[in-house]
């Protein structure tokens, strides 16, 4: 009867000292905001708070039709931020900062090519619309990530709506 307390109380002080103190602490970081950082950013969406668990864009189906450069199926998923932006009509006036747009891009038989992002990090990137972006593999290695030329060349074209296409969602 003593071993059987003793285990008890083991199990029980495991669970008080180390397992609840890590999953109160895991559970508030899926709360925290990463930084503008290529690996920090991918750590995030894919270990931290998964993209695959967020809603698709509003509007959208699992793989609709795409356009160079990303990819000629697309699936984009946004984060709870990003789509309260959306839903309340943010879209020219501004998206709220921590907003994350993923977009996994695919060939034309739903291969995976890669995946690119957009996050809204309050005074990174004043000259960007405070966007960061990052390009990674299906592998999860960054490819490119920051201020990247050919993104804000592009979404530049779109500036009046926070840098964002929304045609392609509109259909």
């Amino acid at each position: 009867m003593k071993a059987i307390n003793r285990y008890n109380v083991t199990v029980l002080l495991l669970l008080t000292f180390f397992l609840i103190p890590t999953l109160i602490w895991a559970n508030g970081r899926a709360g925290e905001m990463p930084g503008a950082e290529g690996e920090e950013f991918l750590e995030y969406i894919t270990e931290v708070n998964p993209y695959h668990e967020w809603a698709l864009w509003p509007g959208t189906e699992k793989f609709y039709e795409g356009t160079e450069p990303h990819g000629i199926r697309l699936t984009t998923y946004v984060n709870e931020k990003a789509l309260s932006g959306i839903e309340q009509g943010m879209l020219e006036e501004g998206m709220p900062y921590g907003s994350i747009i993923v977009k996994e891009n695919y060939s034309a038989d739903e291969e995976l090519i890669n995946v690119t992002s957009m996050y809204k990090k309050h005074g990174f990137n004043p000259e960007g619309g405070d966007w960061f972006w990052i390009v990674h593999t299906p592998d999860k290695q960054v490819a490119d990530a920051g201020r990247i030329g050919m993104c804000m060349e592009c979404h530049g074209q779109v500036k009046h709506r926070d840098y964002l296409f929304i045609e392609a969602h509109e259909q």
